[in-house]
């Protein structure tokens, strides 16, 4: 039983393949989204909440391992992950991964000049997306296609991109990785008839698998409109410029952030400039708690500089999903600020709990140069915490 306030979740693990304890994965928050008011917030994915960037990375290890014990023997393949929250985990599972795959995550990015397997993503509060596919090697010729994100509910997402690539390049197996995975039994006769339909086979992979019975007694709908303080208090902003190597589409896209696909050649190169770039981060104070913020789905790479730092690092990203702040105690977000996208003019984002950890600096992440005037919300932002040195990471140096 897990209960806060007005809302209770009876949750009942039926399977835990790798015997992990689920409080030290899972939050539950309330939200406005009509079409399902509660989410699971994860403590480790890196989204909602800080956490530490190898706890992170290690929810790909584990969902590899998982794989593992099913024995099913696979060797070739494309990982896909889902935009924005799945993008860090499965670029952390193909990592994992041994044999010849290839990575690609979906994106909410409108790339003119390159062709897009389009579909929609089901009980979503942002539910367009494109998988820009034609660079993927392994998608035409390989075996097995992993499909990855935090949470599988129904699987209507999954086979809504299966029938899409079942079209146009039939594989024998789909894999469905997931921290959590509640696909009733009803679900589960409707893929089995999926199986036979396109004539392949559909598995699950993760590390919770159960069922769960929400109510809400009487959150109302709320105000979302947030007012950010005017604080008149100083802080210091440093702008710092890296050098990624490869990019596409001039130097808005980073190649490694796997929005165009990478293999595995390509990932090695991307630990390697991470490991020269992060000379350019220098933490002011060695002592103090420090954040590593990703932006939206720039979630992996943040995660991997976050990695490389040998201070006391905390890591998380920006978010397009909303969820309903409550100042008390056993509930995860107590605060939240919003400010705009980087990337999509007029798209809200917001960040969680920034006030509520003692950090004394910050290392936020941004794919693509922008002018510095863009950063003046964010800035604003930054000076309603404890935060005294904001460093703007632009990871093109154009």
């Amino acid at each position: 039983m897990m209960s806060c306030l007005k809302f209770n979740c009876d949750i009942d693990i039926t399977d835990n393949p790798l015997d992990l304890n689920l409080n030290d994965y899972l939050e539950i928050a309330v939200r406005n989204n009509p079409k399902r008011r509660f989410l699971f917030v994860s403590k480790v994915l890196g989204k909602h909440l800080a956490c530490k960037a190898d706890d992170m990375d290690d929810l790909g290890k584990l969902i590899v391992e998982a794989y593992k014990k099913k024995n099913i023997n696979g060797n070739n393949g494309t990982v896909i992950s889902f935009a924005e929250t799945g993008t860090a985990i499965g670029h952390s599972v193909f990592n994992y991964l041994e044999g010849d795959y290839e990575f690609i995550h979906t994106t909410r990015e409108v790339v003119e000049g390159y062709k897009s397997l389009e579909f929609l993503e089901e009980h979503s509060h942002a539910t367009d997306h494109n998988l820009y596919f034609e660079n993927l090697e392994t998608l035409q010729s390989g075996e097995e296609v992993f499909l990855v994100d935090d949470e599988i509910t129904t699987a209507n997402t999954c086979v809504n991109i299966i029938r899409k690539i079942q079209s146009i390049y039939p594989k024998k197996r789909y894999t469905i990785c997931s921290i959590l995975n509640w696909v009733d039994s009803v679900n589960i006769e409707k893929i089995k008839k999926v199986e036979e339909e396109l004539d392949c086979k559909i598995e699950f992979v993760y590390l919770f698998k159960g069922n769960f019975d929400f109510v809400v007694d009487s959150i109302p709908v709320v105000d979302d409109s947030l007012e950010i303080k005017d604080i008149n208090r100083e802080i210091k902003v440093n702008f710092i410029d890296l050098d990624m190597d490869d990019y596409i589409d001039g130097q808005k896209y980073i190649k490694y952030t796997g929005r165009f696909g990478i293999n595995k050649k390509d990932q090695e190169r991307l630990v390697q400039v991470v490991k020269r770039e992060s000379d350019k981060l220098k933490i002011e104070n060695n002592d103090s708690d420090v954040l590593y913020l990703g932006t939206e789905e720039f979630m992996y790479i943040p995660m991997l500089f976050a990695k490389e730092s040998k201070n006391k690092v905390y890591y998380h990203s920006t978010t397009r999903s909303p969820i309903i702040e409550i100042e008390k105690d056993g509930y995860p977000i107590n605060s939240k600020f919003e400010i705009g996208s980087f990337y999509n003019k007029g798209i809200k984002n917001y960040v969680y709990n920034l006030d509520k950890k003692n950090y004394s600096e910050c290392f936020l992440f941004i794919e693509s140069k922008k002018d510095e005037s863009e950063f003046r919300d964010i800035i604003n932002v930054f000076k309603n915490t404890s935060i005294d040195k904001l460093n703007i990471v632009s990871c093109s140096a154009v």
